[in-house]
């Protein structure tokens, strides 16, 4: 279905003007009334919210083909509730109208039936992260939330050693977490050591979920493999 979903996508935004960003570059305020939807053409996009001390903090990130801000584009409220920036080096978006948006994702079931499948995704994804949080112990709170990217941002190497497609620092992780950036780097240095995940400059980070599972001995994390939850692994790979 992916990749019909993206044909159909491609021929309706091909029309569209787009416009592309830098890394940093923010794309829509929070606050912001969007003068339309814009969907990935390349690149990666981070939602994030801002606490009362101005620490950043990541909600989601979107890759190509998808469409932001959701609950703007479907008129739940009248404004951007993040910060949208690019994420990547370079980031292209296309601009299109939010009601031709709609209308087209209205007319088209196939459309219709992907968008649907990509916000329960996305629910997913936000429940995983959310998870992660919740624990209290540092190295508790990066072990889940490697496995929430590993999954929803991934792809499969090698049995169950899984690649993370975005491209991560120390700061990332601590913004993840509600961590420092201190800590953080120290923990994820710990799991290296351990053999649970592997990275270095300008690479990749990779995660070992075998050997994750066998440290945290929980059932969530068998439940939400990759092989396992078909729907949110699809979207991973692509």
């Amino acid at each position: 279905m992916i990749d019909i979903y993206s044909k159909i996508l491609n021929q309706f935004v091909a029309k569209y003007p787009t416009r592309t960003y830098r890394k940093g570059e923010i794309i829509i305020f929070q606050g912001e009334a969007p003068r339309s939807t814009f969907v990935i053409e390349a690149g990666v996009v981070k939602a994030y919210n801002l606490s009362i001390h101005g620490d950043e903090k990541p909600v989601g990130f979107f890759t190509t083909n998808e469409s932001f801000p959701g609950t703007w584009i479907y008129n739940k409220v009248p404004s951007a509730i993040y910060y949208y920036e690019a994420f990547t080096p370079e980031c292209s978006v296309y601009l299109v109208p939010r009601e031709d948006y709609v209308n087209f994702v209205r007319s088209h079931p196939m459309m219709a039936l992907a968008e649907l499948d990509r916000y329960v995704n996305n629910q997913l994804s936000l429940s995983m992260q959310l998870n992660a949080l919740q624990h209290s112990r540092a190295n508790e709170k990066l072990m889940y939330t490697l496995h929430y990217l590993s999954v929803t941002h991934g792809k499969q190497l090698s049995g169950k050693v899984r690649e993370i497609k975005l491209h991560l620092t120390h700061q990332d992780f601590a913004n993840l977490t509600g961590l420092t950036r201190e800590t953080a780097a120290t923990e994820l240095n710990k799991l290296k050591h351990q053999g649970v995940i592997n990275y270095g400059k300008n690479q990749p980070y990779t995660v070992d979920l075998g050997k994750l599972q066998s440290i945290l001995n929980d059932q969530y994390i068998a439940e939400l493999e990759p092989e396992q939850s078909k729907g949110i692994g699809a979207l991973a790979e692509t």
